[in-house]
């Protein structure tokens, strides 16, 4: 029998800048290939010395019959440019035309600054989309079923596995409180999963255990039900929230309050337009016009934008009603407008270790917070994209798996000594970057 085994190059004992592989004799599959977070504590595999571990020999591109990506997140995503392409890519088909969407703007200002920089968009165009409907695929004896899981990057996936008689769930990024709902979930589960004998799962909330139980929105409904309230409450609103993160997004559009304009630039409405247009169920849905913040008012900026919805936004008339405006702090023009306006009150919807002090404090959004982070001015409104404690316990339940290996965690070592699984502590197999887990 060919020898089989799991082994997670990166992301065992830290969250982000994971990539893992699936091996059956001479034949692999890698997932994800991700970028460390900006601030990961002293990694012992950088970026370089990670990409010289997956594709560091011509054995192992040869042996590779393709990289699966979870999500678009750069830190599962991020070096992406270093798979030869020889190599195919799977993704989402949502979630490659959000990647192209930003890639359109992020190679346009590459090229502007540095005209031998090489461009992302050929790189995402070989990436080919999973099937629909739970359908599997196989790669030389290891068949991947992908279905898609509820994450802050919209059109995100698990894999059920299959290989040498054995059944593994590998989870990704994934949590069941975002607007597919945690009913989704359990049908999800109990429908395509069903048991299993390895149970792969991300860890992220385990390290964030007092940031979850003390947060009052614990799910993006909460979110949007109090972002009505702060908005209702101010009249000019600043959003900072990533443009990706599709279901918050959606949250403080269907929550602007009636007679307030929804505002947002030409690469946030392009997202929102493509998430509607491939879900268009429940909160994916046009309920109100959305206002685009076009430059010089340049209708250039709404050329690829074609739902009825979407309509150049006049400043006059926008200050006259009251606003909700996303904004994106790494873009100057934001800056120019929370200038401009008299009393800015600004909802904050990222991770708060982003913020000043905190341990990936981001430059950008401390600048751009700079006068406006008192009290008064703000309001820090947000739920995780990961599974909490509580979910984890579920999903062990559902599956029952006979071996349970943590990633995508900073507590990776005390996962077995939680109580929330303590029936299921002796089947806690902790690996370390690198390490050879056996299948066969």
């Amino acid at each position: 029998m060919s020898e089989a085994y799991f082994r997670i190059f990166r992301g065992s004992h830290q969250i982000g800048g994971c990539c893992s592989e699936f091996r059956l004799g001479k034949r692999r599959i890698v997932i994800d290939f991700g970028a460390n977070l900006p601030g990961t504590d002293a990694p012992e595999i950088d970026d370089k010395k990670l990409v010289q571990a997956v594709f560091g020999n011509k054995e192992d591109i040869a042996a590779t019959d393709a990289v699966l990506f979870t999500h678009y997140h750069g830190d599962h995503v991020g070096l992406k440019r270093s798979v030869l392409e020889s190599v195919p890519m799977y993704i989402g088909g949502t979630a490659k035309n959000i990647m192209k969407i930003i890639a359109s703007r992020v190679d346009y200002r590459d090229k502007k600054t540095d005209a031998s920089a090489a461009p992302e968009m050929p790189v995402i165009e070989r990436m080919i989309p999973y099937p629909k409907g739970g359908k599997a695929i196989d790669f030389s004896g290891i068949s991947v079923t992908p279905l898609y899981i509820d994450h802050s990057a919209l059109d995100s996936y698990m894999f059920v596995v299959e290989m040498c008689g054995k059944r593994i769930l590998y989870t990704g990024d994934f949590r069941d409180h975002g607007i597919p709902g945690s009913d989704r979930f359990d049908r999800l589960i109990q429908k395509y999963v069903g048991k299993v004998d390895i149970l792969i799962t991300e860890g992220t909330m385990l390290s964030r255990l007092e940031e979850a139980k003390n947060n009052p929105v614990q799910t993006e409904d909460d979110l949007g039900c109090e972002a009505e309230k702060v908005f209702a409450a101010h009249h000019e609103n600043v959003v900072i929230v990533s443009s990706t993160n599709v279901d918050s997004v959606m949250e403080f559009y269907h929550h602007t309050p009636t007679g307030m304009a929804f505002l947002c630039d030409a690469v946030q409405a392009e997202i929102i337009q493509e998430a509607i247009s491939s879900r268009n169920f429940g909160n994916y849905s046009y309920r109100k016009n959305i206002y685009v913040l076009c430059p010089n008012n340049y209708k250039g900026y709404m050329r690829n934008l074609h739902d009825p919805h979407f309509i150049m936004a006049d400043e006059t008339k926008y200050n006259e009603t009251g606003f909700v405006m996303l904004v994106r702090p790494n873009n100057p023009r934001f800056m120019e407008l929370l200038g401009k306006m008299k009393d800015p009150h600004i909802t904050y919807s990222m991770w708060s270790g982003y913020l000043k002090g905190g341990k990936c404090e981001d430059k950008n959004i401390v600048d751009f917070l700079s006068g406006h982070d008192d009290e008064a001015h703000f309001t820090q409104l947000h739920t995780s994209g990961h599974a909490y404690v509580e979910t984890l316990a579920k999903l062990i339940e559902m599956t029952k798996p006979e071996v349970i290996i943590p990633m995508h965690t900073e507590s990776a070592d005390e996962f077995a000594k939680m109580p929330e699984f303590a029936a299921y502590k002796d089947r806690v197999n902790v690996l370390r970057d690198g390490e050879v887990y056996k299948i066969n």
